[in-house]
C-alpha cells in the first residue's frame, strides 16, 4: 500500500529493504560492534532498540501503545482499558511469532 509502489515509482522489494534498513542502521549506530548491518533480518534487539528510542519522543504512553498496535495491526490498540503498558511485551511476542512463520 506504499504510495511509491502503488504509483510504480519503486518496487515493493525496494520499500521493504528500506524499511528493514531503518531498524538495522539505528541499531548499528546505538550498539557499535554488536552485529552486522544489512543482514536482512530485524532481530528482537533491533526492534526493541528502535522503538525504545521512538517511545522517548512520545509524551503519552497510551498514545505510544495505540501507535504500535495500529502500526503492526495488533489487537487491543483501540481498547482504552488495555492502556497504558498493557500487553506491550505480549505485542512484541506476537510480532516475533508472526515473523517466525514468514
Amino acid at each position: 500500500m506504499h504510495p511509491d509502489v502503488r504509483s510504480g515509482k519503486r518496487s515493493e522489494e525496494e520499500i521493504i529493504t528500506e524499511f528493514m534498513e531503518t531498524f538495522e542502521r539505528h541499531h548499528a549506530m546505538m550498539a557499535e560492534g554488536k552485529g552486522g548491518l544489512g543482514d536482512g533480518h530485524v532481530s528482537l534487539e533491533e526492534f526493541q532498540e528502535y522503538y525504545n528510542n521512538i517511545s522517548c519522543n512520545i509524551e503519552n504512553d497510551s498514545y505510544f501503545d495505540l501507535m504500535i498496535s495500529n502500526a503492526w495491526n495488533l489487537e487491543g490498540g483501540n481498547n482504552p482499558a488495555s492502556l497504558p503498558y498493557a500487553g506491550t511485551a505480549k505485542k512484541v511476542a506476537i510480532v516475533n511469532a508472526r515473523d517466525a512463520y514468514r
